[in-house]
């Protein structure tokens, strides 16, 4: 801003840090007034919790206030002290010299009123060049606050990309170490196929390694050019009238565009392979399950529970949801303590269901959650229009596709063991290895919403 503009201005109408008018203002806790922007691009990689940059007072972000005075005060503040600026400030009209008051949308060019009269411009519409600027400014603001959400949104994803890409090979070896540990059960003449299915599946997570990788260094750089568009935004709300119509269009359309190519996070799944002979085997200990229906009651949080693990961090502190009614488990009649037993439960197309096993001592209290002792579990839960998959206890996710119909269930109890088989496709799903067993194991089976 001019330094003779800033000394006809009122303190309180200028923003302490980039010293210019107050860009879409707002109040502090502790009083002070600062634009939006600024606190944006000051608090976002400032240590939390954010404060004042006046007093050092905390301030978070949800007890922002409305600013104390309107918009329009600082509007006729500028109005006021501009008119006190000597003419060769202002646009003077060549032809007529007379200050340029008007514009005209139509050129988007600034006009005197004898040049708004004339018969090149009279069948256009006019408006104050103030009033038009104000409304440019306006659309500015708007832009800015949709392309602080985007990089917002885009600064999520890539927390929960680099997670994942930090995670991403040892689930990888986890998941080679459990197809590994599955074939020496089978024939010999399986060697060949194991080794197919092992190199394939390595294959694999290395090109979704690399996919990961990639889109966390896409993720970094468009979180770079959203902020140098934010601050060239930001910038142009500070330019004068006349310079402000100049490149709103080139940046307003730069602006969307760029958000348009936001990158989207990975989905990774592993392909499943059928294990020869493996559904043949497992049936040679087939079990067929009855129900006890004088279980009754029970209340299970685990499907609570692992939404709670999957939320933003922003809401993992919240409070844990009582158990839904909706979610009703279903206790199986057998209990086991010795040998190895194979049966198959029918989820059909849901994707909200847990199966397995625990403890039987669960049946006479509630509170089950993921990370409880005595649990040997399936999940399979959707949280935002995905189906992810986990096992539980401890809860880990697998990253492969959700299997639908029948799935059977493998309990191995001296070798402490279990495993789950994916029925139609005879592929392995996961299995829960180095599990002590020393009580009797209830099957367990718990349907959510379809």
């Amino acid at each position: 801003m001019d330094s003779t503009f800033v000394q006809n201005v009122p303190s309180e109408l200028i923003c302490y840090i980039c010293k210019d008018y107050f860009t879409d203002p707002f109040t502090l806790t502790c009083g002070h007034n600062f634009c939006t922007p600024c606190l944006c691009l000051l608090w976002e990689d400032a240590q939390h919790p954010p404060r004042c940059p006046v007093c050092r007072a905390v301030s978070p972000w949800i007890d922002f206030k409305s600013i104390i005075f309107a918009a329009k005060k600082v509007h006729a503040s500028k109005e006021s002290v501009a008119c006190q600026l000597p003419n060769s400030a202002k646009q003077v009209c060549r032809v007529h010299l007379v200050v340029k008051d008007l514009f005209c949308p139509t050129d988007k060019s600034p006009l005197c009123l004898h040049c708004a009269n004339s018969q090149r411009h009279a069948i256009h519409r006019h408006s104050p060049i103030s009033q038009a600027a104000e409304q440019c400014r306006e659309k500015l603001l708007v832009q800015m606050k949709s392309l602080w959400k985007s990089r917002q949104k885009n600064q999520k994803n890539l927390n929960k990309e680099y997670n994942l890409f930090r995670v991403w090979q040892g689930f990888v070896n986890l998941r080679m170490m459990m197809i590994r540990a599955e074939y020496p059960k089978v024939y010999q003449y399986l060697q060949e196929e194991k080794q197919k299915h092992l190199e394939s599946l390595a294959v694999e997570g290395k090109i979704i390694f690399n996919q990961l990788r990639r889109n966390v260094g896409r993720m970094r750089h468009m979180g770079k050019l959203l902020r140098k568009m934010y601050e060239e935004l930001k910038e142009m709300c500070c330019e004068t009238d006349v310079d402000l119509f100049q490149d709103l269009g080139d940046i307003m359309k730069r602006s969307q565009i760029m958000q348009l190519h936001i990158p989207q996070p990975v989905n990774p799944q592993l392909s499943s392979w059928t294990i020869t002979g493996m559904s043949e085997r497992l049936n040679n200990f087939r079990v067929y399950l009855t129900l006890d229906h004088n279980i009754s009651n029970y209340r299970v949080a685990l499907f609570e529970d692992l939404r709670h693990l999957q939320c933003s961090p922003d809401y993992q502190d919240m409070p844990h949801s009582p158990a839904s009614p909706q979610y009703m488990p279903l206790w199986g009649a057998q209990t086991f303590t010795s040998g190895k037993h194979y049966w198959e439960v029918d989820v059909g197309n849901s994707c909200n269901w847990i199966i397995g096993l625990c403890k039987e001592s669960w049946i006479n209290r509630n509170g089950m959650l993921l990370n409880s002792e005595g649990i040997f579990l399936l999940l399979c839960i959707q949280v935002d229009d995905i189906c992810r998959l986990f096992s539980a206890s401890p809860p880990l996710r697998h990253y492969i596709q959700r299997p639908q119909g029948w799935i059977g269930v493998f309990l191995d109890y001296e070798c402490g063991t279990v495993s789950f088989v994916n029925v139609a496709q005879s592929s392995l799903i996961c299995n829960l290895r180095s599990c002590s067993f020393s009580c009797p194991l209830r099957p367990f089976i718990c349907y959510g919403p379809k």
